[in-house]
């Protein structure tokens, strides 16, 4: 095996892998039952802690301290 076959084997065999790739992360193999498992958005809602102290300023504005935010 001369080094141009190598070179020409590796290539076929990488565009090979990043066809199966795409294939697979867009969804197109999902009759084999090999979907990319990606998270709802459910789970990422119960992960989030106290998304209520969340506050919108604008740059440049004072700061609203604490205790003026909890008696509204």
């Amino acid at each position: 095996m001369n080094s141009s076959s190598i070179w020409r084997n590796l290539a076929l065999v990488l565009v090979l892998v990043n066809l199966l790739f795409g294939l697979w992360s867009g969804g197109y193999l999902g009759f084999l039952g090999l979907d990319p498992s990606s998270p709802h958005e459910g789970a990422r809602l119960d992960d989030q802690v106290a998304p209520e102290a969340l506050q919108l300023r604008v740059a440049g504005a004072p700061a609203i301290p604490a205790s003026a935010v909890a008696s509204q």
